[in-house]
């Protein structure tokens, strides 16, 4: 369909060439047409321009719809990927020496030295079995206590500090802080190193104890020195409160501690066993002659 003269009305018309600087901002979806009657120039719309600019903008769409696709997924691929590395993550410290803030574990089995997850089932049962049949179950908060009071006045360091963590968290007593801190203070002078680390933090915090950084880093140090992973991290953070010579002081008091332990004694060889060996000497002649007859 060929475009009307605006001039004449003619529909013998043809497209006709841009020219230089025509090409405009407000030209770009016309053409420019020429009459062949009249040779009037003139601008008409042109459909080929819009569908040009609908594909364009189509296809600019899908290109930045999968590119934030391709964002997100790796988005979401490095989230999933930092929630699965620290969810497996173990505490650095052994087993054997796993500082747990749980002794209310340990009711059902009084000499049970391992440390486990509270379970309260188990240690009702445990309770159970304690008591005769015929005698009431007493109060859970005096039974927790109770369990670990007497061996922890006999010097029992795993009792002491055992006792210590119920008044620290006040799971299975009344929370205590100035009892907490008199037992561990009991365990950790015996070389018990969990109760040497819980100590550190009570002098590190206060409660139960007025705060003293440098005992606090002694204390954290023994235990670091006994294996306890977690006080070297705490230990380090102590250390940068503290001055030159307070951190002196502190490596001092450390040390004289250290010496003042009494050393293991050696132990001693088993005596050599000895193998009687089988008599050589003959026998005498009366004696040998007796034993052919017998044999005969």
């Amino acid at each position: 369909m060929y475009a009307k003269c605006i001039k004449c009305g003619s529909e013998n018309t043809h497209g006709s060439r841009v020219r230089p600087g025509e090409r405009t901002i407000g030209m770009l979806f016309r053409r420019p047409v020429r009459c062949r009657e009249c040779k009037e120039r003139f601008w008409v719309r042109n459909p080929n321009a819009y569908l040009t600019a609908g594909a364009m903008v189509a296809v600019s769409a899908l290109f930045i719809s999968v590119v934030w696709l391709i964002i997100k997924d790796n988005m979401s691929d490095q989230y999933t990927a930092k929630v699965s590395q620290t969810e497996p993550e173990q505490p650095a410290i052994s087993d054997a020496a796993k500082p747990n803030r749980d002794p209310t574990a340990h009711l059902g089995t009084a000499n049970s030295l391992d440390v486990g997850p509270f379970n309260s089932a188990q240690i009702t049962a445990g309770a159970k079995t304690a008591l005769p049949p015929t005698q009431k179950r007493p109060d859970d908060h005096h039974f927790a206590v109770q369990l670990y009071q007497e061996s922890a006045e006999n010097g029992d360091s795993d009792a002491q500090y055992k006792l210590g963590l119920l008044y620290l968290t006040g799971n299975g007593a009344l929370q205590d802080f100035a009892e907490a801190a008199k037992w561990l203070k009991l365990a950790a002078e015996q070389g018990y190193a969990l109760a040497q680390y819980e100590l550190g933090l009570i002098y590190r915090s206060g409660y139960g104890l007025a705060t003293d950084q440098v005992q606090s880093y002694m204390w954290l140090n023994l235990a670091a020195a006994a294996g306890i992973k977690q006080a070297v991290i705490v230990r380090d953070e102590v250390m940068k409160s503290l001055n030159t010579k307070q951190l002196a002081q502190a490596q001092k008091i450390s040390r004289d501690w250290l010496a003042s332990r009494p050393k293991p004694k050696p132990d001693k060889p088993d005596p050599p066993k000895t193998t009687v060996q089988p008599s050589t000497t003959p026998l005498p002649l009366a004696e040998s002659n007796r034993k052919q007859r017998n044999n005969e």
